[in-house]
């Protein structure tokens, strides 16, 4: 895209935030970071007003006039997605990476051939779109085409994206429009074995997404406000992380890294990075993406902080803390009911701290490949999933994170003990950041703009801790 104008307003609609920055796209610098309190669930346009107010207090209203105006939203909590696959290890872990890259949040999976307690599930899970995927190219037909059935006789009406064997795309074509289901056909996600095609899947559900976000009460309303709703947060944060790594022409980039996102419903890993064999183990399944994103919806510090916790292991959590179970739960029920109040107290620094470790120290092993050992001859190790090993540099961004008074303690939970845990395949030395100005959404967008001054935005916001 082509700059015209001189300064970019850059708008993310969240839950809990409307937030705003500003660029002066000549200079190439930041002007303005502010957020205001969420007024999506009744009038988007009282934070959005608010964001131009300091946008124009800070480059003047005729400048803010002229300036481009793009914006990204999380403030329904994410695409609510279901994945149906054929292959638990193939195409169901195809279609999560999918799925998270484009910004989804994913409420549950199923594999294999579906039965009615499957269908029955699915029906009654809060979804908003449904991506049913799985079978090579020229392989075998017959489950792909039972579950085709299946979700075309089921009471389920959400869009539902195809991406699997093509063979069957006729079929499957048939098969919903008689049964009156709006879908998507798009080309196989797995065309052959080890090979990821999600490209087309991606912009479905983003287009899906943008559709909802923009019929959400008071977002229809400030479209014309703005030049465009561009895609969801999470894949702007994506995005801008696959820019800081890779850089453009002009400007190298940070090589392999890793960003740790942690909020108050989930926690976010982001890993950017060639997928190698770790000490010549044979690696198995998908293709693993350079850059990847995987959401944990159970590991967040208010809405699903009492699931943390029991991750984490009560007991483990009352002795880091050092305060009573009691003492404890009364934080954390109002964590749960009170999801926008920060900790102010001794006892809720010291709980949002623990908790904030907590959920980076599980998301990250779960991002994480990790090392089978095997005795067979000539093969001594399978890897499963993305060696994570060689990423050196670790970025923090989020509240939990950027607003604690020790994030390097959060982030070094990243960190895997070489002696107890050998076989987890993450960093086990890192220099870490934090995305200071909470800028990386803005990064995302502004790269549909101009990569350089995208990546010169995020990077001058990054301090060493």
């Amino acid at each position: 895209m082509t700059v015209k104008s001189k300064y970019a307003t850059l708008i993310d609609f969240g839950s809990t935030y409307t937030k705003v920055v500003v660029v002066d796209l000549e200079n190439k610098q930041l002007i303005k970071v502010a957020q205001f309190a969420s007024t999506v669930s009744f009038d988007a346009r009282i934070g959005l007003q608010q964001c131009f107010n300091a946008a124009i207090e800070a480059i003047g209203e005729e400048k803010f006039e002229k300036s481009i105006k793009l914006s990204s939203s999380s403030a329904a909590g994410g695409l609510r997605m279901g994945v149906v696959g054929l292959s638990k290890s193939l195409s169901l872990e195809a279609g999560r990476n999918a799925s998270f890259g484009a910004g989804a949040k994913i409420l549950a999976t199923f594999n294999g051939k579906l039965t009615d307690y499957d269908i029955n599930n699915l029906t009654n899970l809060p979804l908003e779109i449904l991506l049913f995927c799985g079978g090579y190219e020229d392989g075998n037909t017959n489950v792909m085409l039972h579950n085709a059935q299946m979700l075309a006789n089921s009471t389920i009406h959400v869009p539902i994206i195809y991406a699997g064997n093509s063979q069957i795309s006729t079929s499957v074509r048939s098969l919903f429009t008689l049964n009156n289901k709006e879908f998507y056909v798009v080309s196989n996600i797995i065309p052959s074995v080890g090979v990821l095609d999600s490209y087309h899947v991606e912009s479905i559900i983003r287009e899906v997404f943008l559709k909802r976000i923009i019929n959400m009460k008071g977002l229809d309303k400030v479209t014309n406000m703005l030049d465009r709703v561009v895609m969801p947060t999470p894949a702007a944060v994506l995005q801008g992380g696959e820019l800081l790594s890779r850089g453009t022409a002009n400007y190298k980039g940070l090589g392999n890294i890793m960003i740790v996102d942690v909020g108050g419903a989930t926690t976010d890993i982001h890993s950017y990075s060639e997928n190698i064999s770790y000490d010549g183990a044979k690696l198995v399944g998908i293709d693993e993406p350079y850059r990847k994103r995987t959401v944990e919806g159970d590991l967040g510090l208010r809405e699903s902080s009492n699931s943390l916790i029991k991750e984490i292991g009560i007991q483990n959590f009352i002795n880091e803390v050092a305060y009573s179970i009691d003492d404890v739960n009364k934080v954390i029920n109002k964590w749960i009911t009170k999801n926008k109040e920060l900790a102010t107290s001794k006892i809720e620094v010291k709980v949002d701290q623990a908790l904030a470790k907590g959920a980076v120290r599980i998301s990250a092993r779960r991002h994480a490949g990790w090392i089978e050992h095997i005795s067979s001859s000539g093969l001594k190790a399978i890897q499963h999933g993305k060696n994570l090993t060689e990423i050196k540099k670790i970025i923090g961004t989020g509240g939990p994170i950027i607003y604690s008074r020790e994030p390097k303690e959060i982030l070094s939970q990243v960190i895997r003990s070489r002696n107890k845990e050998p076989d987890v395949l993450l960093p086990e030395h890192s220099t870490f950041y934090l995305d200071k100005d909470y800028v990386l959404f803005a990064g995302g967008l502004l790269n549909e703009v101009d990569k350089d001054i995208a990546f010169l935005l995020m990077k001058n916001s990054l301090i060493k801790i």
